[in-house]
């Protein structure tokens, strides 16, 4: 992978970790708020309810209870309100934990081919220094001599019939 592609790998993965996070955090926000709205509403509600209590409480124990029935199905109506949305948010937070995840395993990813990368590069270099080794005499391993020996019979025969190329070319200009 060239440092290009890696460079826009890399912040394609930085943008979308970014935008991921950017977004829980936004939206976190918004249900916090909304949560926090109906929790207010409630207890405005509450205190409504108390008020109006007292005012039909002459009127008889008919309004109080129904009072007490509208106060105790508003408080019912926030807690829910407030369930609901801490629901989302764990599941928005969720979301926004898997996107991370994702994230990661792709830097992770790139890590890997970067490192396996440098991997082919060194093995060539290990070769030719075993050759090296092999022509001044040093390497006394059978199986690095026979490895040496099979290279050095195919370089002798690629150069052969490099000749033979040469051979036919040379005769069809003349």
């Amino acid at each position: 992978m060239t440092s290009d592609e890696n460079k826009k790998t890399k912040d394609a993965q930085e943008n979308t970790s970014k935008g991921a996070k950017d977004f829980g955090e936004k939206t976190s926000d918004a249900f916090e708020k909304v949560t926090e709205g109906a929790k207010k509403a409630g207890e405005k509600a509450e205190v409504a309810i108390d008020n109006l209590k007292e005012g039909t409480k002459k009127a008889g124990e008919k309004a109080e209870v129904v009072i007490d029935n509208l106060k105790e199905g508003a408080k019912k109506a926030g807690e829910k309100a407030n369930d609901a949305f801490g629901n989302i948010l764990t599941g928005m937070k969720k979301v926004g934990d898997k996107a991370t995840d994702a994230v990661e395993i792709l830097e992770i990813k790139r890590e890997i081919n970067r490192l396996e990368s440098a991997n082919k590069k060194i093995v060539p270099q290990i070769s030719d220094a075993v050759l090296t080794l092999y022509n001044e005499k040093i390497i006394k391993n059978p199986t690095l001599m026979a490895f040496c020996e099979e290279i050095e019979k195919n370089t002798k025969l690629i150069e052969e019939k490099k000749a033979q190329i040469e051979v036919i070319k040379e005769s069809e200009t003349e």
